[in-house]
């Protein structure tokens, strides 16, 4: 009987394998159509089939953020995911000859991991300027509110698990956050933004980028997580900051874990497919710290560019997109 099951069980991944290799939207019937990929310089990264067409149709880059793995097998449960720098894709099967794309809890996760909660607030009745959810005892107001509404709603976000709530970002600054099941809602000003919630959590053996025209031909296993302090080129992490500012700004470029007092290459590529290499070197501090600024033009195109920083010595890569935009 055992034996049965494990067959059921790879029977199974199998066909899963076939149909997210055979290029299915999310809402496609299946089909003997070619694989559609993506590749993202900005972080090396290929995005395909069903994960690319939710991708595509549910909020792409302001919604997900830019793929930061592969697609892989995950060891706990065998499930086909993608971690993106906001969200986690996940194949849950197929239905009705569907391909069924689902996001993961990443908001519930992290808290989780973190070991904080929020107590439920007493129910009051729902209004257009505020709405109580009892299945998570929090509610909704104001940009968070209008946001959720109008970008995804329950699907995308998935419950409120907090209040709107002060926090101390990577960034320094304290800012207005709300906690959801798949998101962290940000206050910037008047804007809402999205947190970096897969960043914190995406397995940092599947991190390193690949190079253009290397697409894999199947999903990658998990791995180790303990393998990566062995990678010899190991990915460098960091910002550009601020992420979205116009031609003819002075942004930082800030990074970490390359090797004391090394000397970092960079250059950056441009939405026309260009690249422009900095007229200097970075030197790396003592703890392999980076801290720099540069310019860039008031005639640059606007659009999604991307910072390389690559050391000299260890040959660690760091890839961060930013946007140029009037």
């Amino acid at each position: 009987m055992q034996q049965i099951r494990r067959r059921r069980t790879w029977v199974m991944i199998t066909l899963v394998f076939a149909l997210v290799l055979s290029g299915l939207p999310t809402s496609t019937k299946v089909s003997n159509a070619q694989v559609r990929i993506a590749y993202f310089s900005q972080t090396g990264h290929y995005l395909r089939g069903a994960f690319l067409a939710f991708w595509e149709r549910r909020g792409g880059v302001s919604i997900f953020g830019l793929p930061i793995t592969e697609e892989y097998i995950r060891r706990s449960d065998g499930k086909l995911v993608q971690y993106f720098e906001r969200a986690r894709f996940e194949l849950r099967g197929v239905g009705n000859n569907q391909a069924v794309v689902e996001l993961g809890l990443i908001g519930a996760e992290n808290l989780r991991a973190r070991g904080l909660g929020f107590p439920r607030i007493a129910p009051f009745r729902s209004t257009s300027a505020q709405r109580y959810f009892p299945e998570t005892g929090h509610s909704l107001r104001g940009a968070f509110k209008t946001f959720w509404e109008r970008r995804g709603g329950l699907e995308i976000f998935g419950y409120p698990l907090s209040e709107e709530t002060p926090e101390l970002l990577a960034d320094g600054v304290q800012r207005t956050v709300q906690y959801f099941e798949r998101a962290r809602f940000e206050l910037h000003g008047s804007t809402v933004r999205l947190g970096l919630l897969g960043s914190d959590l995406a397995p940092c053996q599947l991190r390193p980028g690949l190079p253009p025209n290397a697409a894999p031909p199947n999903p990658l296993p998990e791995g180790d997580s303990s393998a990566c302090a062995r990678i010899p080129n190991a990915v460098a992490n960091g910002r550009v900051y601020p992420d979205v500012s116009a031609p003819g700004t002075t942004l930082g470029f800030e990074a970490r874990n390359y090797l004391p007092n090394e000397l970092i290459s960079i250059w950056l590529n441009l939405p026309n497919g260009t690249t422009r290499a900095l007229p200097y070197q970075a030197v790396a501090n003592a703890d392999g710290g980076v801290l720099i600024g540069f310019r860039t033009l008031e005639t640059d195109p606007v659009g999604q560019w991307s910072l390389v920083g690559q050391g000299t010595r260890s040959g660690r890569v760091v890839l961060i997109g930013f946007r140029l935009q009037y």
